[in-house]
């Protein structure tokens, strides 16, 4: 968990002047949006239940102490990584609704949340809508939906693991369905072939239509 964590900062700090500022002076409130509580099923910020403010005190320490934000979430994972994890920085251009609308399903219709109307649906929104005044990224926010209610939340399942199969066996069910129909239709055409024009009837059967034929003009 500490390297996620280093590698996380290392991100963030690669990607402008603004991110290395914010890690090197960060405020209580902007970590705690980047700490995700398992049991709360939220981030610090959303939450203020007694062993949440013990974090909050830990966070608020760092900063007197002058330590960076990556310093910070580090520590909070060493001390209590079995109750938070940490979540990458925020993204400087923040998701609309419109945006995780048809790639989040509805668990009670299983179409997208943009073309469902049930109150699942709207409940699912305004969580997301939450996150994004939070200024959540896009993926922070599917990886919340994903621990609330499992990969299947997702429109487009992750094409690793398991979830690979979701992708791979409509695939291949439609190649074997294909396949199947192409061998029936070559089977059936082949029972009505007619027989081909100028075939032999074999000598056995040709002398016995000989025989016939002759025994006919006889009587």
């Amino acid at each position: 968990m500490r390297l996620v964590v280093a590698a996380l900062a290392a991100l963030t700090l690669a990607a402008s002047p603004a991110a290395l500022a914010s890690d090197k002076h960060p405020t209580s409130a902007e970590i705690q949006t980047e700490i995700w509580c398992k049991d709360c099923k939220t981030t610090l910020d959303q939450t203020n239940s007694s062993s949440t403010r013990e974090i909050v005190r830990l966070i608020d320490s760092g900063i007197a102490a002058g330590q960076t934000k990556s310093e910070i979430k580090e520590r909070v994972v060493d001390e209590y990584g079995w109750r938070v994890e940490a979540l990458p920085a925020k993204s400087e251009n923040p998701p609309t609704l419109a945006d995780l609308e048809d790639e989040v399903m509805c668990p009670v219709c299983n179409t997208t949340l943009d073309q469902s109307s049930s109150p699942a649906a709207r409940q699912i929104e305004r969580f997301i809508g939450v996150r994004i005044a939070a200024g959540d990224s896009k993926g922070e926010i599917k990886d919340m939906l994903v621990a609330e209610y499992g990969p299947q939340i997702l429109a487009a399942p992750p094409k690793e693991g398991f979830d690979l199969l979701a992708w791979l066996l409509p695939i291949g069910g439609v190649l074997g369905g294909a396949l199947v129909l192409a061998v029936l239709a070559w089977r059936w055409s082949r029972t009505r072939e007619p027989a081909p024009e100028g075939a032999s009837l074999g000598p056995a059967l040709e002398r016995r239509v000989d025989e016939e034929l002759a025994r006919f003009d006889e009587s």
